[in-house]
């Protein structure tokens, strides 16, 4: 028995919160507090330490591997009171929060890093492939180039150069294809203030062709930013690696969604919000998974996060809707049938609210 447990070092007031005590009591009854007078030594301070950090340790290996084999067991022990042997589902939450962020920041130079490197060694040889089309196109008459080239158009088989400047004018006609006309856009803002850094935005979009406006004038500002001409990639690691962030400012909203599809009056508020916070726990650990797997192969990192994302994460969430709010079979999968358009709803307002964030602080 540790000497700072003695009863001869046992006092009758807890130093703590100063509350009576009886001196049969190890620890205070009002704050938990070791009942003992004396003076701390660096065994007894290397002792608590190493006890306290067992305790959270062992609560932290219980929630994990909780979470991992009993899908929703978690947030329902805890609510049903069972909370000493797991920790905290919010301050779980926020560590795997943090260190998702960390593992974003690690994988997020090393990726961009060589993206410009391979886009900057494949510049010269885009342009003499251009130079040899032209040679080519050139030696043709006149009435066959025009021919071709509508006939390209019309068909979407052109492949513009990124590297290139396009008017308004050029890319209103001939760049007409889903979201192109805006990658080729913002490619042509990003080459320009390459070509032309002393040159302002106005002066910049006046040359172009483009409004003075202010999307166009953000958009240009914006696109100074772009490392690689694969702007969707960078846009969509953009959104991706702001995802947690989202995500935990988002899950008390996103809770009522759980509140209303699973209403009892034997459930509070607080009680569904538990259970949000152990699922997006799970995800939140695949996910910093998927970036140390993308350390060693990025391929199959997008493989394994795109069959999660599709397959994986919503059994997961079926699981824990059974085992969390114990309805039966049939029941669970109308609910989760109905919770599917509802988060869809949900996700694309906040899509749309993200991404005016996004575009501000890209």
């Amino acid at each position: 028995m540790s000497k700072r447990k003695s009863r001869q070092f046992r006092g009758t007031r807890c130093l703590n919160c100063e509350t009576a005590l009886d001196i049969s009591e190890k620890y205070c009854h009002q704050c938990g507090q070791l009942n003992s007078t004396k003076k701390l030594t660096i065994a007894d301070f290397f002792e608590e330490f190493l006890s306290n950090f067992y305790a959270y340790d062992s609560r932290l290996r219980n929630s994990v591997v909780s979470i991992f084999t009993k899908p929703g067991v978690l947030a329902r022990e805890f609510n049903e009171g069972k909370r000493q042997k797991y920790a905290n589902p919010f301050r779980l939450f926020l560590s795997v929060s943090i260190v998702l962020f960390i593992t974003f920041n690690l994988t997020e130079g090393d990726g961009s890093t060589n993206q410009e490197e391979q886009t900057n060694i494949t510049i010269n040889e885009e342009l003499e492939n251009e130079k040899k089309q032209d040679s080519i196109i050139s030696s043709l008459p006149e009435s066959e180039i025009k021919s071709k080239l509508t006939d390209n158009i019309k068909k979407n088989k052109v492949e513009y150069s990124r590297d290139s400047i396009y008017t308004k004018e050029f890319i209103e006609k001939n760049i007409s294809s889903g979201t192109k006309p805006l990658v080729y856009i913002a490619l042509s803002f990003k080459n320009f203030h390459k070509k032309h850094p002393q040159k302002t935005e106005i002066e910049a979009l006046k040359e172009l062709g483009f409004e003075t406006n202010f999307f166009y004038k953000t958009l240009y500002n914006k696109s100074k930013f772009f490392k690689t001409n694969d702007i969707e990639r960078e846009v969509f690691d953009f959104f991706y690696e702001k995802l947690p962030f989202f995500i935990f400012l988002s899950l008390p909203i996103l809770t009522i969604i759980f509140w209303l599809v699973f209403y009892s009056k034997k459930i509070n508020y607080t009680e569904h919000l538990v259970f949000a916070y152990t699922y997006f726990t799970f995800m939140f650990i695949c996910m910093i998974l998927f970036n140390l797997l993308d350390f060693i192969n990025q391929e199959l990192s997008n493989i394994v996060s795109g069959f999660s994302f599709l397959i994986l994460f919503p059994i997961y969430l079926y699981k824990s809707l059974r085992n969390f709010y114990q309805q039966g079979r049939w029941k669970t999968i109308l609910k989760f049938v109905i919770l599917n358009p509802l988060f869809g709803l949900f996700l694309f307002i906040s899509a749309i609210i993200m991404m005016f964030i996004g575009i501000i602080l890209f």
